[in-house]
C-alpha cells in the first residue's frame, strides 16, 4: 500500500477531534440530531482550520445509518463508501479548476436526479471564491430552492469575495484560527502514537511556523520525521523550514537599534549565503517588534505573547531603547515591505535597502496624524546633542540635553582659530572620524563634499547634489556632524549647509543669523568659483 501522509491520516472521522472549532461542532451535532437541515452552508475561514474535514464529516453524518449522538458511526455501508470515495451521493468539487459557467450548469442538471445509496446528495465546493461572476449567477437559483435531497456545502478563505446575493442564501460558519497550544497538543499526540521522540522547543517551533494551520504544522512534522525517524530536534526543523534562528533575529534587531548598517548587511548577506528564506525572516522580524510592542504598552507581556524567558528578557531590554511611536513605524514599514516581498525576485536587496532607510529616518511618516508627528520629534530633541544648547518643552519649561557621543574616541579639546574665507583644514579629518564611528550612510552624503570657513565661529558645508545634501541637513546626522568639529575645534561650532548649481533653502545649525549666512556663503562661494542661489524660506 502508498504512504499516505499524515495529515490525511490524522484527520479527524467525528466532530469532537476537530480542533477548536466547538461553535460549528456543537451547531452542526445538533443540526444532525434534529434533523433540521438547511441546504446550504458556507464555512469561512483560514487555510488549515478544519473547513473541508468538517464538510466531510457533516456529509457522513446526515447520511448516516447508525449516527451516534449527531456523530457519523463511520462503520456502517454509507460512511465506508463516503470515506473510500465509492460513495457517488457526496462530491467534492474544486471551484480554482471547475470555476466556468458549464461546470455549474452540470451541477445544476445533476441535482434534480435523487441520491443513489443515501439520503441526501451533497456537494461540497472548495474555493468557492474561485467561481466566476457567470459561474455564481448559474449556481444561484438552485442554490436558493434545490431539491429537498440536495445539501451543498461551500468552503473558502476569502468570503468577501463572494456576491452578497449567495452569502444571504447560506448558513455561514467562521473557522477560528487554531491556538498555538493546541497545535502542540495535536502533534504531540501523533509523534507519540508513532513512537518518535521530539524536543519541546521543536513542536513549538512547528506550530509557530504553521501560523493557525493544524494541517501546514502535520505537514511539516511529517516532514521532519523523514529526516530523521529517531527523533526530531530544534535545530533539524530550523534546517526544514529553513528560518533563521532566534538569535539570529535578535542580532538583526539590536544593530536596528543600534543604527549598524555595517552589521545589518553583514546578518543579510549570511542569512542568504545560508539558503534561508527571506520572506519567512522577515515575517519572524516582524513579530518580534511586535511583541516588543506588547511589552512596551503592557504591565504583563508573559500573558499575551509566547516566547522563552530569555527572550522575553531580550524583548523588555530592547523596548526601552525606543519610543512606542518608533515600534510602530518599524512595524508598518516592514508590513508594507512584505507586501512587496512575494512579488519581487531581488527579495534581498528590497529586504536591505528597506532596513537602511528604517534606520537612517527620523520615524515620522506622512501616514502619523500631527499629534503624533509633533510628539515624535519632541522624542528626538530630547535625543540629540548639542552642548550649551537649551530646548524648549511643550510645558514651557527649558531643559539642557544629555549628552551623546560617538563610538569613535574623544579627540582632545584645543581651541583653534578660523580665518574666514578659507577652505576648512579639518573637513578630511571629520570625514574619516565620522567613517569610523561605523555612521556609514552619513559618511556617504558627506564624502565628496567640502567645508569652507564662513568666520571665527562658522563652518558652510558644500554639497555636489540635492540628495546628499537633503539627507546631511536632517537633524540628527547635522548633530553628529557639529559634534566632531567641535570636539577638534575644542568648542561650540556653528555649521551651515547648501548645494551648488540649484536653488537650495537655507539650513542653518547654530546661533547666527539667516542674512549673516547668505551674505558670507555668497562671497566664499564668489571667491572659490562656486555658484549657489539661496533661496529664503
Amino acid at each position: 500500500m502508498s504512504y499516505v501522509a499524515l495529515y490525511r491520516k490524522w484527520r479527524p472521522l467525528i466532530f469532537e477531534d476537530v480542533v477548536e472549532q466547538e461553535h460549528v461542532v456543537r451547531t452542526l451535532k445538533n443540526t444532525v440530531k434534529t434533523g433540521r437541515v438547511a441546504h446550504a452552508y458556507l464555512f469561512c475561514g483560514t487555510r488549515g482550520t478544519g473547513k473541508t474535514t468538517m464538510a466531510k464529516i457533516f456529509s457522513r453524518a446526515v447520511n448516516c445509518q447508525n449516527p451516534v449522538d449527531g456523530n457519523p458511526c463511520n462503520e456502517c455501508s454509507v460512511c465506508k463508501g463516503i470515506l473510500d470515495g465509492s460513495n457517488m451521493d457526496v462530491i467534492e468539487i474544486d471551484a480554482a479548476s471547475n470555476n466556468s459557467v458549464d461546470n455549474i450548469r452540470q451541477i445544476r442538471d445533476e441535482v434534480l436526479y435523487t441520491p443513489s445509496q443515501s439520503k441526501y446528495k451533497v456537494y461540497i465546493i472548495d474555493e468557492v471564491h474561485m467561481l466566476s461572476t457567470g459561474a455564481f449567477n448559474a449556481l444561484l437559483k438552485t442554490l436558493e430552492e434545490p431539491p429537498g435531497h440536495v445539501i451543498f456545502v461551500l468552503a473558502t478563505t476569502e468570503s468577501h469575495k463572494l456576491p452578497a446575493t449567495i452569502l444571504s442564501r447560506c448558513q455561514r460558519f467562521d473557522f477560528r484560527r487554531i491556538s498555538l497550544d493546541s497545535i502542540v497538543a495535536r502533534l504531540d499526540r501523533i509523534v507519540e502514537n508513532m513512537g518518535v521522540s521530539c524536543e519541546e522547543s521543536a513542536l513549538r517551533l512547528i506550530a509557530k511556523v504553521a501560523d493557525g494551520a493544524l494541517r501546514d504544522a502535520i505537514s511539516i512534522l511529517d516532514q521532519c520525521i523523514s529526516l530523521n525517524q529517531n527523533g526530531i530536534k530544534y535545530d533539524e526543523v530550523l534546517e526544514v523550514v529553513g528560518i533563521a534562528t532566534t538569535e539570529f533575529v535578535l542580532n538583526i534587531v539590536d544593530a536596528m537599534i543600534n543604527k549598524d548598517i555595517v552589521s545589518i548587511v553583514r546578518e543579510l548577506d549570511e542569512l542568504v549565503t545560508e539558503g534561508k528564506d527571506v520572506l519567512q525572516f522577515l515575517r519572524e522580524l516582524i513579530k518580534y517588534f511586535r511583541d516588543m510592542l506588547i511589552c512596551k504598552v503592557t504591565n504583563k507581556p508573559e500573558d499575551i505573547i509566547d516566547v522563552s524567558s530569555d527572550v522575553l528578557i531580550r524583548l523588555k531590554e530592547s523596548c526601552k531603547e525606543l519610543e512606542t511611536e518608533t515600534i510602530v513605524f518599524i512595524i508598518k514599514e516592514l508590513s508594507l515591505l512584505e507586501g512587496k516581498l512575494k512579488w519581487t525576485k531581488n527579495q534581498r536587496i528590497l529586504l536591505e535597502v528597506s532596513l537602511i532607510k528604517i534606520c537612517e529616518d527620523n520615524f515620522v511618516n506622512d501616514d502619523m496624524s500631527l499629534e503624533d508627528k509633533i510628539s515624535a520629534l519632541e522624542t528626538k530633541l530630547n535625543q540629540v546633542v548639542r552642548d550649551g544648547v537649551r530646548v524648549k518643552t511643550t510645558t514651557g519649561e527649558s531643559k539642557p540635553l544629555p549628552k551623546k557621543s560617538l563610538t569613535s574616541p574623544p579627540v582632545a579639546k584645543k581651541r583653534t582659530i578660523m580665518t574666514a574665507g578659507e577652505e576648512y583644514d579639518g573637513w578630511d579629518y571629520i570625514v574619516n572620524m565620522i567613517k569610523k564611528a561605523k555612521k556609514m550612510a552619513l559618511w556617504s552624503y558627506i564624502v565628496d563634499s567640502k567645508a569652507f570657513i564662513l568666520d571665527s565661529d562658522t563652518v558652510g558645508i558644500v554639497f555636489n547634489n540635492s540628495t546628499s545634501y537633503e539627507m546631511a541637513k536632517k537633524y540628527e546626522n547635522l548633530s553628529v556632524i557639529k559634534e566632531c568639529i567641535d570636539k577638534r575645534e575644542g568648542r561650540d561650532v556653528i555649521i551651515k549647509t547648501v548645494y551648488k548649481d540649484m536653488e537650495v533653502k537655507d539650513s542653518a545649525y547654530g546661533k547666527k543669523t539667516k542674512e549673516d549666512f547668505v551674505s558670507k556663503a555668497k562671497s566664499i562661494a564668489s571667491a572659490h568659483d562656486i555658484e549657489i542661489n539661496i533661496v529664503d524660506d
